[in-house]
C-alpha cells in the first residue's frame, strides 16, 4: 500500500489529491513540525534523509518531491 508521509504545512496535499483522482488506496503518515525550529521531525529523517514533505513509500521504494 502507498503511504504518504505528511508534514504539517507541506505540499503533501498533491500527492493526497492526486491518489483520490486516481482512486487508489493509500494511507497517510501525520507529521508535526518542531515547535521552534519549524524542522521536520527524526521520525520523517529516517524516511527521507532530507526531512522534507511530498514522501511517499511503497514497500521499499521511497519517492521524494511531487514533481517525480
Amino acid at each position: 500500500m502507498i503511504v504518504v508521509h505528511h508534514l504539517e504545512n507541506s505540499r503533501s496535499q498533491r500527492l493526497i489529491w492526486l491518489l483520490e483522482e486516481l482512486g487508489t488506496a493509500y494511507v497517510i503518515r501525520h507529521y508535526e513540525r518542531d515547535k521552534e525550529t519549524s524542522l521536520a521531525p527524526k521520525e520523517l529523517l529516517d524516511v527521507h534523509p532530507l526531512g522534507t514533505s511530498q514522501i511517499i513509500t511503497y514497500g521499499d521504494l521511497v519517492v521524494a518531491e511531487s514533481g517525480a
